[in-house]
């Protein structure tokens, strides 16, 4: 019986429960989080970010955000458009005139002073609720874990 093998199989390995699978649970649980606390600001975790990077570097070009986010270009293209639509972004050619610039328009610069009260007072929560030290422990974990997905650890080959 094929459907018994695979259930034994999958509850008697030693490896525990899937990285990946937890990782995105609690993403999904943390991104709702916040986007629940940056609602008033009618803005989502997802757009603050892209938002709160651009506004940060003053100009980035679409690889320099993609890259800075851990995103691809398609998926960094398709969250840009609404707030390039809302006019909270402006894309500008570079020196390279191939080369476009993203940054923050005076629509988009209000629309994260508006976010970032919102985004503090869930952030100051967050670490009040797993405490100050867990908290720079997950972001060690979490570094630590993205050089091993990428590849980029101490035991990866050069």
């Amino acid at each position: 019986m094929p459907d018994a093998d695979i259930q034994e199989r999958l509850r008697g390995t030693k490896l525990g429960p899937c990285a990946c699978a937890e990782v995105r649970r609690i993403a999904r649980k943390l991104t709702s989080m916040y986007d629940t606390a940056l609602a008033p600001a009618e803005i989502t975790i997802t757009q603050y970010s892209l938002l709160a990077n651009i506004g940060r570097a003053g100009q980035l070009s679409h690889n320099g955000l993609a890259d800075k986010l851990g995103m691809d270009r398609t998926t960094l293209t398709r969250n840009l458009r609404p707030l390039i639509k809302a006019q909270w972004v402006a894309v500008t050619s570079g020196e390279d005139r191939r080369q476009h610039l993203l940054q923050l328009t005076a629509a988009g610069k209000k629309k994260v002073d508006r976010s970032l009260p919102l985004w503090e007072k869930i952030q100051r929560r967050f670490i009040a609720e797993i405490g100050a030290q867990s908290f720079q422990e997950l972001r060690t974990l979490l570094r630590l874990a993205e050089s091993a997905a990428t590849g980029s650890g101490p035991d990866s080959p050069e």
